[in-house]
């Protein structure tokens, strides 16, 4: 279980940065993005980093409710 915990951050750790590069490359700010909550305008490539985050730390989630 411990390296498929540390797949997950891993990837959680990878998807933030695309994230973070796909934010900046089309001049959004994530914070104002996450809070409005309006997701069905942004680019794909910042949409697919957004849910790929999202749901890796789903997983990480479960992994670490499974442990405790």
């Amino acid at each position: 279980m411990n390296e498929t915990a540390e797949f997950v951050q891993f990837a959680i750790n990878q998807w933030r940065e695309k994230r973070d590069e796909a934010f900046c490359a089309h001049n959004l700010n994530l914070e104002e993005v996450y809070a409005k909550g309006e997701f069905e305008s942004i680019p794909a490539d910042c949409l697919m980093a957004v849910c790929y985050v999202d749901a890796y730390a789903c997983v990480q989630a479960k992994i670490r409710s499974k442990t405790e």
